[in-house]
C-alpha cells in the first residue's frame, strides 16, 4: 500500500477524465421536504471496486472487472450512489484484480491501469491487496494515458498545498482547530440543481463525520456560478440563501441540528443543545450557486 499527498487528484474525479470516473446516481428531490431516503445501512462492511466510465462515440462506456468481484445491478448502484460498481469477493490480503478498459486517447494509445485508490483524510491511498475494512469502502481505478506512475508520498510545502474541489471546513468549538473534510459528488434527480461543471445536476455528500456542540461548518465548492475556482458557498449574490431541508415524513429535520448564517462568511453551526454524534450531509446548489440546500442525517436516527 502506498500513499501520495495529492489533493489535486480530486480534479480527476470527472466523468471521462484521466483518473477514476466520478460516481453519479439518483439522490433526493428538491424542495422543503427531503423525500428521498439516503443509502441504506449496510449489514456489514463491504468493499466496492469502481472501475469507472468514459465517453466514446457519443455513448457512455463502462470499464470492467473480470474476476474477484461481482458487478452490481443498476438498482444496486443507485442504492449506493455509485455508477458501474462491483462488490469485491476476495479475502483480506489477496491481490486486487486488474480492471479492463477499451478507452484510447486521441492518438489511439490505450489507457493503462495505474492502481486502485481511495481518499482517506484528504490523502490519496493506493491499494495493491484487499484491505481490512471496518466500514463500507470504495476503491477507484486510476487510468493513465501516459507513462506517469504513482510514487511514494512527497509532502509539499504547506503554503502551496492544494485544497479539494469540494470540501467542508469544520471549526471545532472545543479547540478552535480547523478540519478539512472532502465532499464527494453524486448525481441527483433534482433537475433544477446546479451542474458545477459536470454534465448533469449534482449534489455533494460526505460519509459519516462527527460533530460536537458549537462546531461550525463552512462549505467550499468549485463550479459555483460557472467559475472553475473553489469559492465559499453559497455565493454572495442576489438571492443568497441557505435552505435546511426536512425528510419527507418529517422524522428528520435538519434545522433541529444546524443553524445557518449569511453574516460575513456563510456558515452552519451545530446547535449547542445537541449531543456529540456522527452525521452525514447532503448539499445541493441552485441559482448559479446563490442558494445552498442542506440535509443532514444522524447515524443514530430511529
Amino acid at each position: 500500500m502506498k500513499k501520495i499527498l495529492a489533493l489535486t487528484l480530486t480534479g480527476m474525479m470527472l466523468l471521462g477524465g484521466s483518473g477514476a470516473a466520478v460516481a453519479f446516481a439518483s439522490a433526493e428531490p428538491d424542495g422543503g421536504a427531503h423525500t428521498q431516503t439516503t443509502a441504506p445501512e449496510a449489514e456489514q462492511a463491504k468493499l466496492y471496486l469502481v472501475p469507472g466510465t468514459y465517453a466514446a462515440d457519443g455513448e457512455v462506456k463502462e470499464n470492467t472487472v473480470s474476476a474477484g468481484a461481482q458487478k452490481l445491478s443498476a438498482e444496486q448502484c443507485d442504492a449506493i450512489f455509485t455508477d458501474n460498481a462491483y462488490l469485491c469477493t476476495l479475502s483480506e490480503g489477496e491481490d486486487l484484480p486488474v480492471p479492463v478498459s477499451e478507452r484510447v486517447d486521441k492518438n489511439g494509445a490505450k489507457y493503462t491501469f495505474n492502481g486502485w485508490w481511495s481518499i482517506v483524510d484528504a490523502t490519496v491511498t493506493y491499494f495493491d491487496k484487499v484491505p481490512s475494512v471496518t466500514e463500507t469502502t470504495y476503491l477507484y481505478a486510476d487510468w493513465r494515458a501516459d507513462l506517469s506512475q504513482r510514487k511514494d508520498p512527497v509532502v509539499p510545502d504547506e503554503s502551496t498545498a492544494a485544497q479539494p474541489n469540494h470540501y467542508m471546513s469544520v471549526k471545532r468549538a472545543a479547540t478552535g482547530e480547523e478540519e478539512i473534510l472532502t465532499l464527494r459528488i453524486s448525481g441527483t434527480d433534482v433537475t433544477t440543481a446546479d451542474k458545477l461543471g459536470y454534465d448533469r445536476a449534482v449534489q455533494l455528500y460526505n460519509g459519516w463525520f462527527e460533530l460536537s456542540p458549537g462546531d461550525e461548518i463552512t462549505v467550499y465548492s468549485a463550479g459555483l456560478g460557472g467559475a472553475e475556482e473553489v469559492q465559499v458557498a453559497p455565493l454572495a449574490v442576489t438571492g443568497q440563501k441557505i435552505d435546511l431541508e426536512n425528510d419527507g415524513d418529517g422524522s428528520n429535520i435538519t434545522a433541529n441540528y444546524l443553524t445557518a448564517s449569511l453574516t460575513g462568511v456563510p456558515k452552519l453551526t451545530y446547535r449547542k443543545s445537541q449531543k456529540k454524534r456522527p452525521f452525514r450531509i447532503y448539499i445541493k446548489f441552485h441559482s448559479d450557486g446563490a442558494k445552498m440546500a442542506v440535509y443532514m442525517e444522524p447515524m443514530d436516527r430511529t
